[in-house]
């Protein structure tokens, strides 16, 4: 066993010195390149990064305000879609099946359509003729009369889910039955 130990020692060392053979032949060097030029359909054309912002998207949507913080995760927007209510949303949330926001910027946003990038701007305001208003008033109160809708829609939502806790707290023991709930200041 010694010996054979030796041996194969022996062989390890005598490959470690000699050099590795390097081939001049060119059809060498050939096959390399076209084997991954073959190669490269089955996973795609790679994509390229552009600077340029994604097409404009042709959607029903309309742009109201984008919130943007430092971390880009909790950066949202408030979107419309044509005939609903806005809606605020985060990176990743969905808009309608198959489209989810992408990306959240101060003057646009990307939303991603089946995987394809597309731009969503605010609204420009329209070239009026001389002597006429730049923006009709009433789309503007619209949407501030939505975004008030909006909010007092959370404002509810977020008392009924602190009642819910309230309750759910007082059953489980984690709030002294005798204490009288506080309740929130009214800001309005």
């Amino acid at each position: 066993m010694s010996l054979s130990l030796a041996w194969q020692t022996a062989d390890w060392i005598r490959l470690l010195r000699n050099s590795p053979v390097t081939s001049s032949d060119p059809t060498l060097e050939a096959v390399v390149p076209a084997s991954l030029e073959r190669l490269e359909p089955l996973f795609g054309p790679s994509r390229v990064q552009s600077d340029a912002p994604p097409p404009a998207t042709n959607l029903r949507l309309t742009l109201l305000g984008s919130f943007i913080n430092a971390d880009p995760a909790r950066s949202s927007v408030i979107i419309r879609t044509e005939g609903e209510k806005p809606r605020r949303l985060h990176s990743g949330d969905e808009l309608s099946p198959g489209v989810k926001l992408h990306a959240v910027y101060r003057d646009r946003v990307e939303i991603d359509r089946g995987g394809r990038l597309e731009t969503l701007t605010f609204p420009r305001a329209r070239l009026a003729a001389p002597g006429t208003p730049a923006m009709e008033a009433e789309p503007a109160n619209d949407a501030v009369n939505d975004l008030g809708g909006l909010q007092e829609e959370n404002t509810a939502e977020l008392r009924e889910r602190m009642e819910a806790l309230r309750k759910q707290m007082e059953e489980s023991g984690g709030l002294p039955p005798d204490l009288p709930p506080e309740q929130p200041p009214e800001s309005e």
